[in-house]
This record gives C-alpha cells, sequence and structure tokens, in this order.
C-alpha cells in the first residue's frame, strides 16, 4: 500500500511540474489505462496503475483549473460582479494614512462581456465599506489574471495564487457605488464569529503588540500582524507559532482526548462498556474540528485537520497513529483534494517537519531529551528552509526549546479559555487574554533589540547550492548510524557548506558582466554586476501596508548571486515605485557609495546625482550620470538621475522618469553621446515620455517596459508602443517576460535570459 500511496502521489506532483495542459481528453485516458493496468494484478503494473490515477487527477484538476482563469481578453475592463465575501477581509493601512481592505469574493453570478469562468476573485477596497463574511455584494471592479513577478532566486506570489485557488485579482471601483444584496447566512456563521472574536481582542488588548498574536492564534486572524513582526518571528525559527498549526490543532486534540477518557471511564461506571473505545478519539476529532472552523479552515490549519483525522482514524480502526503510512495517507488526502498545495512552502515544511520528528524517534528510543529533539529539528530544517527561504535562524533550537512549551502550555490554553469565555459572554476573557499577551509584552521588545544588535547571530542568509543542500539533509539521515557521541557529532560538518559566507558574485566567466532588468512590477530597478563589483539602480516599490519588492524579490536575487555587498545603490528620485526599499537595501548590503536624486539628497550619506560625474569598473565597463546637472530647479520626474553604461559590446541608458520636456533639453545638451543600443522606457512607456526627438538621438536597438500587468497608470501606452512599432526598436516587458539578464563578455555575442520562460508551468500562463 505505501508502494501505491506513493507512485499516486508523484503522479499528481508531476502534474503541477507541467508546462502546457494536454488536450482534454488526456485525463480520462489515464484513467482508462490505470484501470486497465490495476486489473493485470502484477505489482509493477499496479505501481503503474497508482501512477496514471495520479496523473488523471492531477491533469483533471489542471484544466479545471484553466477553464476558471480570467480570459487575457478581460483585463482591466470595467465589470460588475455579485457574490459573497468569504473569510475575514484583511486591513492595513498606508504610511500615509490611507485604510485598505483585502478580502475573497465568491461569484454568484457569471462575469457578463464574454468574461465568464472565475469562481474566486480576490478583491481590493479602499472606501471604507464595512464588509462581513457570508454578506453578498456587488461591485464594479477591474480585473487581472493572478500573476506574480518572476526573478532568480525569489519567491513568485502566483504560486500561492495558485494554491489558493484564485481566479482573478483586481480593485473595487470607488466612483460606482457598491450594493449590500443580502446578509449572510448560517453556513458563514463560523466567519462572522471569527471576525467579532479578533474585534474583540482588538478591543480588549488595545495597543499592545501581542493584540494581533492572539488574534492570529484564536482565529487565524493574521491580518493585523505586520511585516516587522514576521520578521522578527522568523528570524528567531519561531514563525510557525503565528500559525494553527498541528502544534495548535494538536493540543485542542489532546483536550479532546482527555475529555473523551474522563466520559468513556463514566461509562463504564454505568455499565456501559461496548462503544467506550470511541469516546476519546470522537471527542478530540470533534473539539479538533470546532477549532478549525474558528481559523477559516484556512491552508495550514487544514492541513493539520486532515493529518489529526489519519491519525484518529488508525486509532478507531485499532492501528498505530504515529506512523509513516498515515503521514503519507495524509499527504495523498490533501493533494488529491488540491493538487497545487504542494507549490507552497507550508506543504513541505509541515510534513518534513513530522517525517523528520518520526525519524528522531524511530532510531532514538531511549529518552533523547527536549533539547537534543529541539537541536535534531532544528538541523533537520536547515536545506528546507535554505531551498524555500534561502536563509535560516541560528537559534532556532533554543527560541523554540523555549517558546513551543511556553506557548503550548501557558498561551494557548489561555487563548482559547478566553475565547470560550467571551462565547460565554463572561468578562473573564479579558482578563485571560491579558494573560495570554503577557510573555509576549515581556520578550519581543528584547527579541527586537537582539535582532537589530545581532543580525549576523540571529538568521543567516544560506548559500543554498544544490550540493550544500544535498549535504546538509543527509546529516539528519545519517544520524541513526550505530556510532558513539563523539563521532556522530562529526555529522554536524556537513551542513557547514550551506552557512559558509557566500562565493564571488556567479558570472558566467571571469571576463562575464550581467546586466538584470528585475520583475518588480510597476516600478524599477536594474542590477549590474561582474565578479568584482556590483551596481543596484532603483530599489522597486511594494504594495501598500505590505513588504516592499526590495525584500520579496530584489534582495533574493542579490542572495542567489552571491552579491552581499554593493559599490553603488542609484536612486534615481524619490517616487514610491523606485525608492520604497533603500532603506531595507542600506542595512542588509551596506553600499560603499549611495547616489540619490535632487528631492532625496536629505538623506544622511547620500551623494546627490551630478552630470558629468563618471567613473568604472575596468576599461570596458564605465558609468558616467547625464542629469540632473548642479542648481536645476526640477519636478521630482524630470530630476530623476539618468545613467549611461558603456558595456562590452552595447550601452545601456537608464532616465528614470524623465518627461518628453526633460528629453528635449537632454537631447541639446548631449546630443549622439546618448546614443545607446539598450535602453529603458522613460517613465515605464508613459505617454508624457518617449519623444521621437529622444528616440532619434538614443537609437536604441532594444527599448524595455518595466510595469506591472495590466496596471491602473496604462503603462505602457499605446502611442509610445506605436513609435517603437515605427522605428523598428524591438521592445520587451519585464510584466511578461520576468526578469531580463543580459550575460555579455568581450568578443562575444550577448545572452538574453527571459526568466519567466526558464521554468515555464502551465498555473504561470
Amino acid at each position: 500500500m505505501p508502494a501505491l500511496l506513493t507512485a499516486f502521489l508523484v503522479g499528481v506532483m508531476l502534474c503541477s511540474l507541467a508546462s502546457q495542459l494536454g488536450p482534454a481528453w488526456l485525463p480520462p485516458l489515464f484513467a482508462i489505462l490505470a484501470v486497465a493496468a490495476w486489473h493485470r494484478r502484477s505489482r509493477i503494473h499496479r505501481l503503474c496503475a497508482a501512477l496514471l490515477m495520479g496523473l488523471a487527477v492531477g491533469a483533471s484538476h489542471a484544466h479545471a483549473w484553466q477553464a476558471e482563469q480570467l480570459p487575457v481578453a478581460c483585463e482591466r475592463l470595467p465589470l460588475w460582479v455579485e457574490g459573497r465575501v468569504s473569510g475575514l477581509p484583511h486591513r492595513y493601512v498606508e504610511a500615509e494614512g490611507r485604510q485598505w481592505q483585502r478580502f475573497h469574493l465568491e461569484l454568484e453570478q457569471p462575469l457578463g462581456n464574454g468574461c465568464s469562468g472565475p469562481q474566486q476573485l480576490l478583491l481590493t477596497e479602499g472606501s471604507g465599506l464595512t464588509l462581513l463574511p457570508g454578506e453578498r455584494w456587488r461591485f464594479r471592479v477591474r480585473l487581472r489574471l493572478p500573476w506574480g513577478l518572476e526573478n532568480p532566486g525569489a519567491s513568485n506570489r502566483q504560486r500561492w495564487l495558485a494554491e489558493a485557488g484564485i481566479d482573478a485579482v483586481g480593485s473595487v471601483s470607488s466612483t460606482a457605488p457598491a450594493q449590500r444584496l443580502e446578509a449572510g447566512g448560517w453556513s458563514t456563521a463560523h466567519q462572522r464569529l471569527r471576525q467579532h472574536l479578533s474585534e474583540r481582542i482588538s478591543r480588549s488588548q488595545g495597543a499592545s503588540p501581542a493584540s494581533p498574536i492572539l488574534a492570529a492564534l484564536a482565529v487565524a486572524d493574521r491580518s493585523a500582524l505586520d511585516p516587522g513582526l514576521w520578521r522578527i518571528f522568523q528570524q528567531f525559527g519561531v514563525g510557525h507559532l503565528l500559525v494553527i498549526s498541528g502544534l495548535h490543532v494538536g493540543m485542542v486534540a489532546a483536550c479532546g482526548l482527555l475529555l473523551g477518557s474522563v466520559f468513556a471511564r463514566l461509562l463504564l461506571v454505568f455499565g456501559i462498556s461496548r462503544w467506550n473505545h470511541l469516546a476519546a478519539p470522537l471527542a478530540a476529532l470533534m473539539l479538533a474540528t470546532v477549532y478549525t472552523a474558528l481559523a477559516g479552515f484556512s491552508l495550514a490549519t487544514s492541513r493539520a485537520w486532515l493529518m489529526l483525522v489519519t491519525l484518529l482514524c488508525a486509532r478507531l480502526c485499532g492501528r498505530p497513529a504515529l506512523t509513516w503510512h498515515n503521514l503519507l495517507l495524509a499527504a495523498v488526502a490533501l493533494v488529491a483534494l488540491n493538487p497545487l498545495v504542494v507549490l507552497g512552502a507550508g506543504f513541505w515544511l509541515s510534513f518534513s517537519a513530522v517525517a523528520c520528528l518520526l525519524w528522531f524517534s524511530a532510531w532514538r528510543r531511549r529518552g533523547g531529551g527536549w533539547w537534543l529533539a529541539h537541536g535534531f529539528m532544528a538541523v533537520a530544517m536547515l536545506p528546507v528552509s535554505g531551498a524555500w527561504f534561502g536563509g535560516a535562524s541560528l537559534v532556532a533550537a533554543i527560541s523554540n526549546a523555549l517558546l513551543v512549551p511556553m506557548v503550548g502550555t501557558f498561551v494557548v490554553p489561555l487563548v482559547l479559555a478566553g475565547t470560550l469565555a467571551a462565547l460565554l459572554g463572561s468578562g473573564l476573557a479579558d482578563l485571560l487574554w491579558s494573560l495570554a499577551a503577557w510573555p509576549f509584552e515581556q520578550l519581543l521588545p528584547v527579541a527586537t533589540a537582539v535582532a537589530a544588535r545581532y543580525p549576523a547571530g540571529v538568521y543567516r542568509m544560506l548559500a543554498s547550492t544544490p550540493l550544500a543542500l544535498y549535504l546538509a539533509a543527509a546529516a539528519p539521515a545519517l544520524a541513526c548510524l550505530p556510532l558513539r557521541w563523539p563521532r556522530k557529532a562529526l555529522l554536524l560538518i556537513l551542513p557547514l557548506p550551506l552557512l559558509l559566507p557566500f562565493a564571488n558574485h556567479r558570472v558566467a566567466s571571469p571576463q562575464a558582466v550581467h546586466v538584470m532588468v528585475l520583475d518588480v512590477g510597476q516600478g524599477t530597478s536594474v542590477l549590474l554586476y561582474d565578479r568584482e563589483h556590483a551596481l543596484l539602480y532603483d530599489t522597486g516599490g511594494g504594495p501598500p501596508g505590505g513588504v516592499s519588492v526590495a525584500e520579496r524579490a530584489v534582495i533574493p536575487v542579490l542572495r542567489q548571486r552571491g552579491i552581499r555587498h554593493l559599490d553603488t545603490l542609484l536612486v534615481s528620485h524619490g517616487d514610491h515605485d523606485h525608492s520604497a526599499g533603500l532603506a531595507i537595501l542600506q542595512a542588509a548590503l551596506s553600499p560603499a557609495g549611495l547616489l540619490v536624486g535632487a528631492d532625496l539628497s536629505d538623506i544622511r550619506g547620500a551623494q546627490p546625482c551630478r552630470a558629468g560625474q563618471a567613473w568604472q569598473w575596468r576599461e570596458d565597463v564605465r558609468f558616467q550620470l547625464l542629469a540632473p546637472a548642479p542648481g536645476e530647479h526640477l519636478s521630482r520626474n524630470d530630476g530623476s538621475c539618468v545613467l549611461r553604461v558603456v558595456l562590452p559590446g552595447t550601452e545601456l541608458l537608464l532616465p528614470g522618469d524623465i518627461s518628453a520636456r526633460r528629453e528635449r533639453t537632454l537631447v541639446r545638451y548631449w546630443g549622439e553621446h546618448l546614443h545607446s543600443h539598450l535602453a529603458l522606457a522613460a517613465h515605464h512607456g508613459s505617454k508624457t515620455s518617449s519623444s521621437w526627438a529622444w528616440l532619434g538621438h538614443v537609437r536604441p536597438r532594444r527599448v524595455i517596459y518595466t510595469h506591472g500587468r495590466a496596471n491602473a497608470f496604462g503603462h505602457p501606452a499605446t502611442t509610445v508602443v506605436q513609435r517603437h512599432q515605427a522605428l523598428d526598436i524591438d521592445t520587451l516587458s519585464t510584466a511578461h517576460t520576468g526578469a531580463l539578464e543580459w550575460v555579455l563578455e568581450p568578443g562575444e555575442r550577448p545572452v538574453l535570459l527571459q526568466h519567466r520562460a526558464l521554468q515555464p508551468r502551465y498555473w504561470k500562463r
């Protein structure tokens, strides 16, 4: 049976890696072949049958997923939608004070204008509507495909959107009035109860830094967890404590087992013994299900609940519960329900953690101690963290050994007791929640101070090369060898390559220069580096109230390429989509030089860009600033730093957000010196830039648009696109190609890499 389940699991997973979907008759064909192979009765044929059935399930899901996606022609069209709010709306506040909320909408009416298909929408609304789960609303929206940034070494949000079953994302129009059509029904009462409890906790705890933690533990409302709090928990390796996962669901189930056992003993007192063995597992299942419902049946809680169900079913059948077979069965059930769940880090982290615990308990028969178990888990999870996040906490073993017992035996019981008291209308809830918040209120300031003062000693970016990951994974796997502890401790040498400092910048050859136009959505960020030097032009932007693109994309790219320091960080001007990650990059990379536009000249340690300033890395890699000149009084966009770079076999021009008027000024001053084979479109292809005069003097062979897919600004403008076509200029767009990378070597033809095309998947469209 385990071999058959494994073959089925492999078949489903293979479909998630497919670059394209086959014809619609392929899934039924796989199913027919599976049935035919199964009836051959031999072991190899049944393994093939399980594999084919897995392919059939995965392919069927893929075709159903594709049929529900928003048609490309419907992007940015104004559409009316009707549906029910599902889950809790997530509210957040911009730095300027503007409030937004993001929520899921389950459509009840198909979209018009030939746009039918989507069922699940993820919408953003900023007009301050009061939305309750289960309510039926009518909105005017503009939708776009679920999309994500595609950069080497960085995560892609498209994975999460595909895993969550989001068919389209968009924004609610603030000009057309939204209509509340119907209140929520009984089927969504648990969601409204979650919102009520979350608001009650917020009112109870006020400005306490632990308030969002209590809401996350009680009802899985993580909307109030700001990026800084997430970062602290990640740095100390205890981010799983902010998610209602196996630890919390398991504790509730343990309470159910205890209550069920007491009830079974009472039945024995009254002479009833026939069914009393069912009381404990059924009570555990009931309480865990109620808790999972309070958590909104999120991906993490549903995964933990499903694993618990397999364990309880095994116990009901009189079989061992904590076994490899049950873990495999839970994985198969989860993947069969949603094959794209394998795209998320949570699936691999949770199942890897349980597998490592089973492995530890299998070879460590004698009591190994609490500290030994946490030390083993810290080493065992290093390669998983390195593969998914490119970094790991160096203090995870200590943090978990201290915090897991505290949260499991003190915080969570008090949080749940407070929740029960609130449901019963008791004023005792506020006291219980305050007691649960007290440890975090004492520890968070200390943790923040330690992480700020000793960042390298708390969290380390890992050199996640394939060889380093394999060696690190071998250490816990070989821990079962019958060796004495002094010799067994030598296994700790295997993870060391993962912790070693990065090698020199990863280049194609010693003389190669890499130019990478990063995919940062609606914004700009360009990386130039060779074996010894690195320059970053602009930092990209970021969503309101969320994590900046510098954290999500730029820093992971630098880490993946072995770049620990920047020779020059150049921020063209202060617009959010060019400068949002400035402070983060300064802290993470300590650039030797910081050049900024005139509107950022008051930043400490920064030097304003000055026209004519020039420097070089070597004879064939030279930089020159063309604007702005000292003493000019310009708008923010026209004051952008304009940089021209001479590279092996080509030239690169980075104009920032200058307008056509500014372009004409630069044409009059620099003339033919503007000529560059490769150029970014000024202001992301706005209709106010890329004038005929500018293009006539730059004479680029290729122009790159840096913009977000189906953005609200209409970039690139149709007139600009037509202008480039009229001049026979080749154009590329980061919104469609992902990051664009040129590898330039003296005497060689440039090599262009379009990163979205390097790993094609059907769910990437």
